[in-house]
């Protein structure tokens, strides 16, 4: 898992990567397995490997797809927060998910596809502005209006 980082860091010319790759181990709670190849690994701890290496070169712009999947409880605090400081400190970031609740929660602009064409896009009022019978709903509330026919 170093190792993959430290390859990772090359790619990126990371000038200083070995605190900043200590860090996102300590960060995802990989550093016990520090050694380990990234197929000896769960689920969970791939997909926590996976968003350290996003994250080792401390990009503009982030782009996560289901960031969730496979984290425990703990983890998926943990990654929501590492969103949100992200976007705190001035990165783009583009989350897609399935789980809505996570997207009203972590989201400031919405982007409903459905079946691959533009079903709307806004922040959750101004989507609603535009459909009367949805004013005061919830995300869950508005993708369905928007997506069932």
């Amino acid at each position: 898992m170093e190792e993959h980082l430290r390859f990772i860091a090359r790619l990126y010319a990371v000038p200083d990567a070995p605190p900043r790759i200590e860090r996102l181990l300590e960060d995802a709670e990989l550093a016990e397995r520090r050694k380990s190849f990234p197929d000896e690994l769960s689920r969970g701890m791939k997909q926590k490997l996976a968003i350290a290496c996003g994250l080792l070169h401390e990009p503009k712009a982030l782009l996560l797809d289901e960031p969730l999947t496979g984290l425990d409880p703990g983890a998926i605090r943990r990654t929501k927060q590492t969103i949100r400081r992200q976007a705190e400190n001035g990165a783009a970031v583009v989350l897609s998910s399935h789980l809505l609740g996570l997207v009203e929660e972590l989201c400031t602009r919405i982007l409903v596809i459905n079946h691959g064409r533009l079903g709307a896009s806004g922040t959750i009022e101004e989507i609603c502005a535009h459909r009367p019978e949805l004013a005061g709903a919830g995300l869950e509330d508005v993708f369905m209006a928007l997506t069932q026919p």
